[in-house]
């Protein structure tokens, strides 16, 4: 495939963060200009933010992508049933991408250095991938040696995959002032060359053999068995090869003698049970060693350097990520299919996990460890049932509902890791909690106390503009700021009259207790109808617009999230705009408000801004109908179904953000369930036609 895109997808992925300006745009900006009330160029310093309009009309890119896709296979009977099958596939991949960047947008204001800021910016990013893949199977079997009783496949194989990824960057600043997109790309020499970044990744080769047989007696005993042996370059020649044998079988019980007596009922039941061992190598290529790049940088000793180390830091020691898998589960089907259904119970062990692992204080960002050991396990069943199926009636009916539970066996030489999830930097830093023996999602905060009344405060300084606690009344001033009335409480859970980190505990956990779905499907004549269910039950969700708009720790239009414009929050301004200090009048002023104010030192997470994320959602509704067969072979056809779908219908939760089924900081797994300027999920409606002639 060849594809050339001209402006496409160009937006300003520089700003402070891509994702949470999605909802700061739609508080700030109108959607089109408004002469005489908005212009184009209008920012907001505050917020580092810039009308989207110019991140469409002052940036540009240029794609030309090429890829390529070649598979041939072949096979050779060399035997009766002994087969030979051998494939080969490549895959190319081509990416020439130019990055233009105008006088207005965020990145020329903010990333060039000062002599190049204001001024054009062009980034050309060439990007090529090559993947090979062989794959050699042998295959027999082994019916006509065993008898007709017995059903017995052997497979051995092996495959190699090597892959090749290299990536040319050219970064080129201080264009002149008058340079639009074509301009830069013919006339690169006319800015300055700011970094050129050849980055080739180490190959990447994957060497497997592998092995499986399937075995069953009359279709009543079943076994299987496989085994494989991994070889990873990424991994030193000590840890490079994984060992991974599985076994499953299943006794269909409902073929045994004794189980005769169920035929009228009892269609088919099946007991199952597997082992199973899997590996992951799922990290970067070239950790074993230290990697350089060379662009302008200032990290020896304040000096420009043009050849540095990279910011991860080598790991010689890497291995392979191992996932120990139990399970064990019946299937059943009673009156002749019309309701069937499955149970399963399953234990997965997780050991050697490959996490990032940030390594403060050495220079560097973070190296890629092995690092201790996980658990999930839980109950999963399924249902459907058939009630109705008549020539010109269908009714069904199907459920599904998941129990899983998730546990830290061991986090190796360590006992715990601070989560972070990073959305308000270094102002709440900690607010995950990960320990052996607990879950990972468990949000880690303070626990919220109201507010401040007039009533714990002994009087008001003049001289000094200061309020004076009682004695007794916990102190908040390291977080909150100067108190005063109306100014959010916490809760001393260390007892020791101050707030301090010794305060934090768990105050909530992003796991659900159980998630599931049901739909039901019917048809009437022509007519067919489907309505398809989901939910999550049991979980919460961090939503961390409710801190950021109810709080003005940097920035005072921050204050405008609609629980702030309720008449609920605190208020200290009389109605001529003076900030009043009289304890009697304050107390009357509020005597309905339950908010506090929202001017603090710094953000504070707290148990309030913790919410249930419960939720039953429509999540798709069709409605079609087709032509009888007599009308349509009028028209020449076989089948006419004309149909209608909804998505994201109907939704009932009690969570007050946009959608409870959101995690927004997905960076680590360490941090689920955020909900951080969230694009709310859309609803869709199809128009749709099926023609079979």
């Amino acid at each position: 495939a060849d594809t050339k895109t001209k402006g496409g997808g160009a937006n300003e992925q520089n700003e402070v963060s891509s994702a949470d300006s999605r909802l700061k745009n739609a508080m700030l900006y109108p959607s089109f200009p408004v002469p005489g009330l908005t212009t184009t160029t209008e920012t907001d310093d505050e917020f580092n933010l810039y009308n989207p309009l110019i991140s469409i009309s002052d940036n540009d890119q240029y794609v030309h992508r090429k890829t390529y896709n070649i598979n041939g296979a072949i096979s050779y009977d060399i035997i009766e049933n002994l087969r030979l099958r051998s494939e080969v596939g490549y895959d190319g991949f081509r990416n020439d991408m130019d990055r233009f960047y105008g006088t207005t947008t965020y990145y020329v204001r903010n990333v060039p250095s000062a002599e190049n800021q204001n001024l054009p910016a062009l980034i050309l990013t060439n990007t090529n991938r090559n993947s090979i893949r062989n794959t050699n199977t042998l295959n027999y079997n082994f019916s006509k040696v065993l008898g007709k009783n017995h059903n017995l496949n052997v497979l051995l194989g092996q495959e190699f995959i090597k892959t090749e990824l290299g990536i040319l960057t050219n970064v080129i600043h201080g264009f002149p002032k008058s340079f639009g997109f074509q301009d830069a790309r013919v006339l690169t020499t006319q800015g300055k060359a700011n970094a050129i970044d050849n980055n080739f990744s180490p190959d990447d080769k994957l060497l497997s053999f592998f092995g499986r047989a399937n075995y069953d007696y009359q279709g009543k005993y079943l076994l299987s068995a496989t085994f494989r042996a991994d070889g990873s370059s990424k991994f030193s020649p000590e840890n490079q090869w994984g060992y991974f044998p599985s076994v499953s079988g299943a006794w269909r019980i409902s073929q045994e003698e004794f189980m005769k007596g169920t035929k009228s009922w009892l269609t088919d039941l099946k007991l199952r049970a597997s082992y199973g061992t899997a590996g992951n190598n799922n990290i970067p290529p070239g950790q074993m060693n230290q990697t350089f790049q060379n662009s302008v940088t200032t990290w020896v000793n304040g000096f420009n350097n043009y050849w540095a180390a990279s910011k991860t830091m080598a790991n010689p020691d890497l291995k392979w990520e191992t996932t120990v898998t139990k399970n064990i589960g019946l299937d059943f089907s009673l009156f002749d299919y019309k309701l069937t259904g499955t149970i399963d119970a399953y234990l997965n062990r997780t050991k050697d996990l490959l996490l990032q692992f940030p390594v403060a204080g050495t220079g560097y960002d973070f190296q890629y460890r092995n690092i201790g050991e996980t658990q999930n396990k839980g109950l999963e069943f399924s249902l459907n049932w058939n009630a109705i199926k008549k020539t010109n009636f269908d009714l069904s009916f199907s459920a599904n509902i998941n129990f899983n539970r998730n546990k830290i066996i061991s986090l190796g030489a360590i006992k715990n890791i601070n989560g972070t999830s990073n959305w308000a930097s270094t102002e709440i830093n900690v607010d995950y909690l990960v320990e052996e023996g607990s879950s990972v999602g468990r949000i880690y905060g303070y626990r919220n106390a109201g507010r401040y009344e007039v009533s714990d405060f002994s009087g008001y300084n003049a001289t000094t503009g200061t309020w004076t606690l009682k004695p007794g009344v916990v102190d908040a001033t390291a977080f909150i700021g100067a108190l005063r009335p109306g100014s959010m409480k916490i809760q001393d859970l260390s007892g020791d009259g101050k707030i301090d980190l010794s305060d934090r505990t768990v105050i909530g956990n992003a796991n659900p207790l159980n998630t599931g779905g049901f739909s039901v499907n019917s048809r009437i004549y022509g007519f067919d109808i489907g309505a398809y269910f989901n939910w999550s039950y049991g979980n919460d969700i961090y939503n961390a617009n409710k801190i950021e708009y109810t709080s003005t720790s940097k920035y005072s239009s921050r204050n405008m999230i609609s629980i702030m414009e309720s008449g609920s929050r605190w208020n200290n301004l009389r109605p001529d705009g003076t900030i009043s200090n009289d304890p009697a009048e304050l107390t009357a002023m509020n005597a309905n408000t339950t908010l506090w104010s929202p001017f603090m030192k710094t953000f504070v997470l707290s148990d309030w801004a913790v919410e249930d994320g419960s939720f039953l959602r429509l999540s798709t509704l069709t409605l079609g109908y087709t032509l009888p067969s007599k009308i349509s072979e009028k028209l020449k056809m076989k089948k006419l179904r004309v149909y209608a779908s909804a998505y994201n219908l109907w939704l009932l939760t009690n969570y007050t953000g946009f959608d409870p089924e959101v995690s927004t900081r997905r960076r680590t797994n360490l941090t689920p369930g955020v909900d951080y300027s969230a694009y709310p999920k859309s609803q869709s409606f199809v128009f749709g036609l099926n023609v079979n002639f």
